[in-house]
């Protein structure tokens, strides 16, 4: 039994190739080197193929030619997508949607030979752990270039995978190891292997990785997939740890709200076992590079990164935005200067405070067309923010919505927010920390907020190159720390640059006398939190 659908092939074939002798030929008549043009010429033929009835055989030999061009077409397209701000503008979010839909079409192509093999043809036979593993790592780079644009996966991607994985269960192939040079990460690997991976990367929580976090997570998660174990009954010994799964479900984990039909446990007790080591390893001074963690993360990220991912092996993320009906109504600022605007405050794009600073160029220019230095009054629109919903509050998390259709800006990890407090009309900074986009354009977003009710201020520097005068958004957290300080996030790189740096309070544009020191290791939107005291 299959619990995948794929189309009704017909005698007439519409692609502009029939078998793999073909379909080699038609590739090097092809200018590859447009790989937007390309991709789209690839998932047409494809697609057209896919409905062209050909024996099995020949339909995997065909697709294993066409096989290598997948990979390389998907990557070179996948730089117009991968890690932008959301939501993606119409050209790029077109680009992503052919690269997925042409991950889909080669699935649907070994899915054709997939079913053949369970209905008993026997020309297959002696590659049914290749068909599975294939159709798999379809599935995989599908699953991949959803990570990478920030988008949800759907329910069909879900169901598919526990299909081709009971699939090749029953076919009785799934821990036979497959050669693929392609994939790129190890030599060789297992249709479990592969389903295992998927379900890991899901487990890892993607949305709320930098790319640099992301792109170690595949790479440690690659080398450990085959340490993980799929089981028919759970490890009742006291120190493992299993997922419970239904492999009837269209969603990654079993939701437990009713008995599994196909119950499978994924056991990552293996999995957390490497992780410790490395944990272990790195603090006794070992490097990252040496334990083949790579040498993309200092030793400290790579302690942070590996820790939050045991956190997330054991402790499996709820879902937190498939209700909407408790939602609360809430407005949000994005960006530094909407929320400086959504705060009250003033003096950002206007000259009065340049024109009054000592040494200013735009002073001295004044005073020599006028005779005197100009303190025209600014007249910035209050911003009212943007209409988001709150689905789910947490002590250190909030869970948000931003509808489909708002036209403001695009947002990005850990960017800063400003939250409005429906309750007591303030307002709250916050972190956003996991971010992805749904298939009917809205936004999901998880957001850490920071403690205190943030004052606007404009930082005024003079800059170390040429002594230009800059003015920069900036913000006050007056929170209650045991030293009495409190915390100013600063645009990153500011300090660096600045020659001299005066503070004022946006509001009544009133100079403020702090004194601040650096303290790298908090960041707010990858910008240093400088620690404020009054001398």
């Amino acid at each position: 039994m299959t619990w995948f659908s794929l189309p009704i092939t017909q005698e007439k074939n519409k692609a502009e190739f029939f078998d793999a002798s073909t379909a080699t030929t038609w590739l090097a008549r092809q200018p590859q080197a447009n790989a937007p043009a390309m991709l789209d010429k690839l998932l047409a033929q494809i697609q057209a193929f896919n409905l062209y009835r050909t024996s099995p055989k020949e339909r995997f030999k065909t697709i294993e030619v066409l096989r290598k061009t997948l990979f390389s077409v998907s990557g070179e397209c996948q730089r117009r997508y991968e890690n932008k701000p959301l939501p993606l503008p119409p050209a790029e979010q077109a680009v992503f949607e052919s690269t997925r839909q042409l991950w889909r079409a080669g699935r649907v192509a070994y899915l054709h030979c997939l079913r053949a093999g369970l209905d008993g043809n026997p020309s297959l036979t002696a590659h049914h752990g290749k068909v599975a593993h294939r159709a798999l790592t379809c599935l995989r780079m599908e699953q991949m270039h959803c990570y990478l644009a920030g988008t949800e996966l759907d329910g069909e991607f879900w169901r598919n995978l526990h299909a081709v994985f009971t699939s090749a269960e029953q076919l009785g192939v799934e821990r036979e190891l497959v050669q693929d040079p392609q994939l790129g990460e190890t030599s060789e690997s297992t249709a479990s292997g592969q389903y295992a991976m998927a379900i890991l990367l899901h487990l890892a929580r993607p949305y709320s990785l930098t790319r640099a976090q992301f792109s170690a997570t595949v790479r440690w998660l690659a080398r450990w997939r085959e340490q993980a174990k799929i089981l028919a009954e759970p490890d009742t010994s006291p120190r493992a740890c299993c997922i419970a799964l239904d492999l009837a479900q269209d969603q990654p984990l079993h939701d437990n709200l009713r008995a599994a039909s196909i119950p499978r446990w994924l056991s990552v007790t293996p999995v957390l076992r490497k992780i410790r080591q490395r944990l272990d390893l790195l603090a006794t001074g070992e490097s990252p590079e040496n334990l083949k963690l790579g040498s993309v993360l200092s030793s400290e990220a790579c302690v942070s990164l590996l820790s939050e991912l045991v956190d997330h092996l054991k402790f499996q993320q709820q879902a937190a935005f498939e209700s909407v009906r408790a939602a609360t109504a809430t407005t949000v600022a994005t960006g530094p200067e909407n929320i400086f605007r959504l705060l009250g405050g003033k003096g950002l794009n206007s000259a009065d405070l340049l024109a009054s600073a000592p040494g200013s160029t735009l002073n001295q220019e004044r005073l020599a067309l006028f005779g005197h230095a100009s303190r025209e009054e600014e007249s910035e629109d209050a911003y009212e923010g943007e209409a988001w919903q709150i689905v789910r509050r947490e002590p250190d998390e909030l869970y948000l919505i931003r509808p489909a259709g708002i036209s403001g800006q695009r947002l990005a990890l850990r960017g800063l927010l400003a939250i409005r407090d429906t309750q007591n009309e303030t307002c709250i900074l916050a972190t956003l920390r996991s971010l992805y986009s749904r298939s009917d354009g809205s936004l999901c977003v998880i957001a850490s907020p920071y403690s205190g009710t943030p004052v606007p201020l404009l930082v005024e520097i003079r800059g170390k190159t040429g002594g230009k005068l800059v003015r920069y958004p900036a913000f006050l957290l007056p929170a209650k720390l045991e030293d009495g300080s409190s915390s100013v996030v600063l645009p990153l790189g500011v300090p660096a640059h600045a020659l001299s740096m005066r503070i004022y309070e946006a509001r009544e544009k009133s100079q403020l006398a702090l004194r601040l020191s650096l303290t790298p290791p908090r960041h707010i939107s990858g910008r240093p939190l400088a620690m404020a005291r009054r001398p």
